[in-house]
C-alpha cells in the first residue's frame, strides 16, 4: 500500500515536470504569432496605402493632364479614418485666366462598404479651403463636339464646404472683368449624381445650400455695374450695400451712346429675400420668393434730352413681367423709407430740372410672369419733399390685352415747389396751391382715359423767356386768360376735367402716366370745369 503512494507521487511529480516548461513555448509561440500579425498587417497596410497613394497622384498628374493639369506640395492619406488631404494645389485649364489656388482639398468619409456593395461612392464631408481663381468666358471661335458620357458611377456626398474662395470671370474677348467675389463660402448637403442628374441644367440634386459672400461685382451690359458688400444665405437672404450705377459719369456716358438713355444711380442699405427657391428642368427655369424687403432705396437718374430721340417700342411695367424669359412668382414685395429723384437737361446753359420724390413707400403683389392674378401696386410719397401723394396701379390681361388702370391723390401742394423742375424743362413757373387733386385712368398699350378733379386756389403761371432770366409777358397773360384760377367750382370746391391721351410706344409707363396726369390738369385749368 506503501510502495504504490509512493509509486503515483512520484508519477505525478514527473509529469508536471515535463508540463510546467511547455507555458514559456506556448507564449513564446503566442508573441511571435501576434507579432507576425501585426507585422504582416502592417506590411499590408503600407503596401495598400502606397498603392492607392500612387494611383491617386497618377490620377491627377496622367489621367486628367489632358484637361487639367495638377501640382501640389503634400498628398497625405489615411486608410483607417478614410480621409484624404492635398496641400497647397495649383491648377492649370484652358477656362482659366491664370493658375487656380486651393490651400487645402480634404476628403473624409469614404463609404468602403457602400463602394464594394453597390458601387456608390460615398463621402461624408468635402472642403476646399483658400481658392484663388479667375475664369475666362469660353472660345467662341472654336467648336467643340459634345462627346457621349460614359459616367456610369453614383456619387453620394454628405456635405460639401467652398471657403474663403476669391472667384473672378473676365471676358475673354475684351478682358473686362464679368464677376469677381470674395469670402466665398457655400455648404451643400446630400448631394447626389448620377448618370440622369449630369443631363440635367444643375448636374446634382441637393437638400439644401447656405451661401455668403463679399465684395460681388457684375457687368449688367455695357453700362451697368452691380456691386454687393455682403451677401447671407442660410434659409433668408440677405443683401447688404447694394448699388447699381453707370459706369460712367453724367457727362461721360455721352460720349458712349448714340442716342438718350438714362444716367442711373441705385442705392440700397439692405434687401431681405424671405426664401429662394429656384428649379429647373430641361431649358426652362422657375424662381420664386415668397415676399422681398427693401429698405432705404435711394434712386437717382438723369437724362440729357439733347441727344437724339431713343426709338426703340417699350412694353409696359406688366408686359415686361409677363414677357420674362424665365418663371418669377414674387407674392409680395416692400419697399420702405426710400426716395427717387429724376432730372432732365434740355438746355445747355440752364441746370437739369429735378423731380423729387421722398419718403416712398411702395408695396407690390402678385409679381409674376406665369400667373394670371393682376400686378398690383400702391404708393405713398412726398412730391418735392413737401405735398403727399399716393399712387395705385394695376397690370392686368384680358382677351390677350395688356391692359392697366391706374389712380392718385396730390393734396396741399404748393405748386411753388415745382419750379426748380418747371423752370427749365417747360420754360414756366407755376403760383397757387393745389389742396386735392383726384384722378383714376384706365387703357391699355396704346390709349387711356379717365377723369382727374381739383380743388386749387390762385393758380397761375409765369412763361419764361427763352434764355429762362426773365418773364414773357406776353405769352403769360395769353396763357393765364384761358387758366382758370381756381374759381367756377362745384359745391364741394373741385374743377372736373378729363383724361383722353395716345400712348407714345417708345416712352415709359411713367411718361404714359404723366401724359395722362398733365392732359387731366390742362383740360381741367382750361375747359368749363364741369364733371361729365
Amino acid at each position: 500500500m506503501g510502495c504504490g503512494l509512493t509509486y503515483k507521487l512520484k508519477k505525478f511529480t514527473s509529469l508536471n515536470k515535463t508540463k510546467f516548461p511547455l507555458k514559456p513555448i506556448l507564449r513564446k509561440n503566442h508573441i511571435f504569432w501576434t507579432l507576425g500579425t501585426i507585422t504582416l498587417f502592417v506590411v499590408l497596410y503600407s503596401a495598400v496605402h502606397f498603392y492607392v497613394k500612387s494611383k491617386i497622384a497618377q490620377a491627377l498628374k496622367i489621367e486628367l493632364a489632358s484637361t487639367l493639369h495638377v501640382e501640389y506640395e503634400e498628398l497625405s492619406l489615411n486608410l483607417l479614418s478614410s480621409r484624404l488631404s492635398l496641400e497647397n494645389i495649383t491648377l492649370a485649364h484652358q477656362s482659366l485666366l491664370n493658375t487656380a489656388k486651393i490651400s487645402n482639398l480634404s476628403l473624409d468619409g469614404f463609404g468602403y462598404v457602400a463602394y464594394f456593395r453597390h458601387g456608390t461612392i460615398s463621402i461624408d464631408h468635402i472642403k476646399l479651403d483658400g481658392v484663388t481663381a479667375a475664369f475666362q468666358t469660353k472660345d467662341t471661335t472654336t467648336t467643340e463636339k459634345p462627346t457621349p458620357s460614359n459616367f456610369k458611377e453614383k456619387i453620394a456626398i454628405q456635405n460639401f464646404q467652398l471657403v474663403h474662395a476669391d472667384l473672378k470671370l473676365v471676358d475673354r474677348k475684351t478682358d473686362s472683368l464679368l464677376f469677381s467675389a470674395e469670402a466665398i463660402a457655400i455648404g451643400v448637403n446630400d448631394i447626389k449624381l448620377s448618370s440622369n442628374t449630369l443631363q440635367d441644367k444643375i448636374p446634382f440634386t441637393y437638400s439644401s445650400y447656405t451661401l455668403a459672400a463679399t465684395a460681388i461685382k457684375t457687368a449688367l451690359g455695357p453700362y451697368e455695374n452691380l456691386h454687393i458688400d455682403t451677401l447671407k444665405s442660410d434659409g433668408a437672404i440677405v443683401l447688404n450695400g447694394v448699388e447699381l450705377k453707370t459706369k460712367y459719369t453724367k457727362v461721360a456716358l455721352q460720349k458712349h451712346i448714340a442716342k438718350e438713355r438714362d444716367w442711373i444711380c441705385l442705392k440700397i442699405p439692405e434687401v431681405t429675400l424671405s426664401k429662394f427657391d429656384f428649379k429647373i428642368e430641361q431649358d426652362s427655369l422657375d424662381v420664386k420668393i415668397p415676399s422681398v424687403v427693401i429698405k432705404g432705396l435711394a434712386l437717382e437718374m438723369y437724362r440729357n434730352k439733347l441727344m437724339p430721340d431713343d426709338y426703340t417700342l417699350t412694353d409696359m411695367f406688366g408686359k415686361t413681367i409677363r414677357n420674362l424669359p424665365f418663371g418669377l412668382t414674387i407674392p409680395c414685395l416692400l419697399v420702405e423709407n426710400g426716395s427717387v429723384s429724376y432730372s432732365e437737361l434740355v438746355s445747355p446753359t440752364t441746370k437739369p430740372g429735378e423731380l423729387i420724390f421722398t419718403e416712398v413707400t411702395s408695396v407690390m403683389k402678385n409679381i409674376s410672369s406665369v400667373g394670371s392674378k393682376p400686378l398690383t401696386i400702391k404708393n405713398k410719397a412726398k412730391i418735392m419733399g413737401a405735398a403727399p401723394i399716393e399712387l395705385d396701379w394695376s397690370f392686368y390681361e384680358e382677351n390677350g390685352k395688356h391692359l392697366f388702370k391706374a389712380s392718385g391723390v396730390i393734396s396741399n401742394f404748393n405748386t411753388e415747389e415745382l419750379d426748380a423742375f418747371l423752370r427749365p424743362n417747360l420754360r414756366a413757373e407755376a403760383k397757387g396751391t393745389i389742396d386735392a387733386l383726384y384722378f383714376t385712368i384706365s387703357g391699355d398699350e396704346y390709349v387711356s382715359s379717365g377723369d382727374i378733379k381739383m380743388n386749387y386756389s390762385d393758380f397761375s403761371f409765369v412763361v419764361l423767356k427763352k434764355d429762362r432770366l426773365g418773364v414773357n409777358k406776353f405769352l403769360t397773360t395769353v396763357v393765364n386768360i384761358f387758366t382758370n384760377d381756381g374759381s367756377n367750382t362745384d359745391e364741394h370746391g373741385f374743377r372736373h376735367g378729363q383724361i383722353e391721351v395716345e400712348r407714345d410706344p417708345t416712352k415709359s409707363f411713367f411718361n404714359y402716366l404723366w401724359i395722362n396726369v398733365k392732359d387731366g390738369i390742362l383740360h381741367t385749368m382750361v375747359g368749363n370745369g364741369k364733371k361729365e
